[in-house]
């Protein structure tokens, strides 16, 4: 019996969480209800019924077997899950990393704030990209039933340096969780694991980086001698942190598109 009509078991209450299943080339036993998304989560029944006029469908309610399927050729998607686009994620950071560097060789006094300005905006597209990926990433998880949703993940993404110890839950945690899952769920063997080192070092330098730059706001002096050894040091750590990050998001992008692929 394959994933799909055990789903529809559940769903119509005849696979119950403390049911045991396994894999037939496998004769490891587990419940149901560790297997993400099989067993449907009770719901409180809402107060007021819904306006007539609405539709009684819910796109981000647990999905039920119509909404995940086993996708030919490669297992389970996720109709409602949006795809990204990595690609335009490294080139906005491309684009802003330049406009940075012209704006701080540019000697012309009248140029150097317009430059500046759209370093800025560049900046600011590009952080609100990977807010967005992260939001999308829990979403797609909360589908299977992790108690984080999308917007729950990001709401302390705001405050400097507690956002730092936010990832420790968001950014680490989701990996832990997304391995499991690929480890566990039936639909889910196509995909591939992240790589959890690089999860759990990323946000001990996002860290380390904002406090960083905390100590150089203060002092009002800015990392820019090549020449001068704290400089380098404090180049290499911001560089090594933005690429740990790049690595991390690639692969959070990875699994998201994973799932948001069209069935074919």
């Amino acid at each position: 019996m394959d994933y799909r009509e055990l789903r529809m078991l559940a769903v119509d209450k005849k696979l119950l969480g403390h049911h045991e299943v396994w894999q037939e080339d496998n004769d490891k036993r587990q419940s149901a209800s560790s297997i993400m998304g099989l067993v449907p989560r009770a719901k409180k029944p809402p107060a007021d019924p819904p306006p007539s006029n609405l539709s009684d469908e819910d796109p981000y309610a647990t999905p039920k077997a119509r909404t995940i399927a086993d996708g030919p050729p490669g297992g389970l998607y996720l109709p409602h899950l949006h795809r990204t686009n990595f690609p335009v994620f490294l080139l906005v950071l491309v684009i802003t990393s330049a406009l940075f560097y012209a704006g701080w060789k540019i000697p012309d006094p009248e140029t150097k704030p317009i430059i500046y300005s759209l370093a800025v905006i560049g900046l600011a597209f590009w952080i609100f990209l990977a807010v967005v990926y992260l939001h999308r990433a829990w979403e797609m998880m909360h589908m299977f039933g992790a108690q984080l949703n999308g917007s729950k993940a990001i709401r302390f993404f705001i405050i400097p340096v507690f956002n730092a110890l936010w990832c420790f839950v968001v950014v680490f945690g989701w990996a832990r969780l997304w391995n499991r899952s690929v480890s566990t769920h039936p639909g889910l063997k196509p995909a591939s694991k992240v790589w959890r080192p690089f999860f759990f070092l990323f946000p001990i330098m996002f860290l380390v980086t904002q406090v960083m730059l905390i100590m150089y706001i203060v002092i009002k002096e800015w990392p820019v001698n090549l020449m001068n050894q704290s400089h380098q040091i404090a180049i290499g750590i911001l560089l090594s942190t933005l690429l740990v990050g790049l690595i991390c998001w690639f692969q959070i992008s990875q699994s998201i598109n994973f799932l948001a692929r069209k069935k074919s």
